[in-house]
């Protein structure tokens, strides 16, 4: 009984042991994929594929929202800056704020500049990561991970919920189409920010007029910050036109537009 008794004591502290050193063991590969995954995408801009929630978002290990789909006539279309990005045995999240991509450089470098509160992204994982790749895999199915492919997505982009229309765009420059004509353009708020800073200046966008000269799509072209930039987008989603016209027949068409917010 006496050579039982410390038979079974040594076998638990063993089995303790190895518990401790498997536990240890995936503790230490956890922090490698985060380190691996922190070099190549902290402090970079990644598009999602999916609109933004209210809020922070959830994904499932195939890439699949788990909030909520957001409620509303818009949808939030855009990119983030990854400021924090973790790894633990059954959760990968990264945090950041969403970004505004201008088409204008500084030293050689894209111009971001960083839009809202941060916001966080979570990934629920069925199992623990075995390796930097299968995560880079998984993230592959809820962000566009290509450089030049992130910025060309990244720009933030509202969108009606029902959809664009499925004709076709028209674009200024066609000599048998003629350009919209505004009918509603009310003035779009100036920002607390930008005024207490005294800040001024254009804000440019894109936008698709369709058929019935509402506004189906707003993209953030060239960005001011301060808060301007998303004051502009909400107004000029209100905007209404005497739709572009093709041999008499109403037609979308997309343009650039300029917002101008200046203080008297």
């Amino acid at each position: 009984m006496h050579h039982y008794t410390i038979f079974t004591m040594i076998r638990n502290k063993s089995l303790l042991l190895m518990t401790f050193f498997l536990a240890h063991l995936s503790l230490a590969h956890a922090d490698a994929i985060k380190d691996a995954l922190n070099q190549k995408y902290k402090k970079q801009v990644l598009a999602l594929r999916t609109p933004f929630a209210h809020g922070d978002m959830k994904f499932d290990s195939g890439g699949q929202p788990l909030h909520a789909r957001p409620e509303g006539t818009w949808l939030t279309y855009g990119g983030i800056y990854v400021e924090k990005l973790n790894v633990s045995k059954d959760t990968l999240w990264l945090e950041g704020r969403r970004v505004a991509i201008s088409d204008q450089k500084k030293k050689g470098k894209t111009v971001i500049i960083l839009m809202g509160r941060s916001l966080k992204i979570e990934v629920r994982l069925d199992q623990p990561l075995q390796s930097a790749d299968e995560a880079q895999f998984l993230l592959g199915r809820i962000f566009y991970l290509d450089a030049a492919e992130a910025l060309g997505h990244a720009k933030p982009e509202l969108r009606r919920s029902d959809g664009i229309s499925s004709s076709p765009i028209y674009h200024p420059g066609n000599d048998d189409v003629k350009a919209p004509r505004a009918t509603y353009t009310p003035e779009p708020e100036f920002s607390e920010e930008a005024r207490r800073a005294k800040f001024q200046g254009i804000v440019v966008l894109s936008i698709i007029v369709d058929e019935t000269g509402h506004i189906s799509r707003v993209r953030l072209e060239r960005p001011l910050g301060q808060g301007l930039d998303e004051n502009a987008m909400e107004g000029v989603k209100t905007w209404r036109f005497d739709p572009a016209k093709r041999n008499g027949q109403p037609v979308a068409m997309e343009m650039r537009i300029e917002v101008s917010f200046n203080l008297y």
